[in-house]
């Protein structure tokens, strides 16, 4: 199996590159900065697998189109394509500068839709989160990118012969995370990501295309299906404590 994996230096990007590595695949390391892709190829090559990082900026489409070209040198066709990198920019939707929204819809929705079009594989995984299907006060253009990709693939699966899997992983410990909670004063659960992105690969590898690891998702899931006015009333109630988490930035 090869596989391309973006956003894999670090979090659940680094586990899921892990745990395919442990059947004996060769990943494609995307990411940002060099040295943790280089630390996370060397856990894979230690773990029996092989890795080729990449250092990319995904929010830019000249350098996406030049990575799939890079790529396609070496690979006919890949068996799967992780689309795991994303920009989450929270806040006030009217606070929001220009900059970031251009780097978030660039990052988290054209560029999965490029890379993929062009390295068309067999095998879509879109990382995805609970507010693509429940979107919340201070998340406007994070839930918009999102959902947007979650729709995109859905038609896709649907048109073409690429199967796609969405994965939704639960509240995970990043320093995103870990900022969120510090400059809020909140404390609340959050998930090992070695945890998560292992369980989403074990659940693709057994063949599931809607994964949804945490119970309190799909409690949420079924709410916002069943009870939608109920959802809206509780968001509107809480609307500034969930602008202030989402809004919180990293030291």
């Amino acid at each position: 199996m090869v596989g391309l994996i973006t956003g894999a230096g670090t979090g659940i990007g680094q586990a899921m590159a892990l745990a395919l590595a442990k059947h004996g695949a060769t990943i494609i390391l995307v990411g940002r900065r060099r040295e943790p892709l280089i630390q996370t190829a060397s856990l894979i090559t230690q773990a029996g697998g092989q890795a080729w990082p990449i250092v990319c900026d995904l929010s830019d489409r000249q350098a996406v189109a030049a990575l799939a070209a890079q790529i396609k040198q070496r690979y006919v066709q890949l068996d799967l394509l992780i689309h795991n990198a994303a920009l989450l920019t929270g806040g006030a939707f009217d606070q929001l500068p220009e900059s970031a929204i251009l780097a978030t819809l660039n990052t988290n929705l054209l560029h999965p839709i490029w890379l993929t079009r062009q390295l068309l594989p067999k095998t879509v995984l879109i990382v995805g989160s609970t507010v693509s299907r429940v979107a919340m006060p201070g998340t406007s253009l994070y839930s918009l990118s999102k959902a947007a990709l979650e729709a995109w693939g859905l038609a896709l699966t649907a048109e073409t012969s690429i199967k796609v899997v969405r994965a939704y992983p639960p509240a995970t410990k990043t320093a995103i995370t870990a900022a969120m909670a510090q400059q809020t004063g909140q404390r609340f659960p959050l998930a090992e990501s070695s945890r998560v992105g292992e369980q989403i690969i074990q659940r693709y590898l057994a063949g599931e295309t809607e994964i949804v690891l945490s119970a309190s998702d799909r409690l949420l899931f079924r709410l916002q299906r069943y009870a939608p006015k109920l959802v809206q009333a509780l968001l509107k109630r809480y609307r500034q404590q969930l602008i202030k988490l989402w809004g919180a930035k990293i030291d």
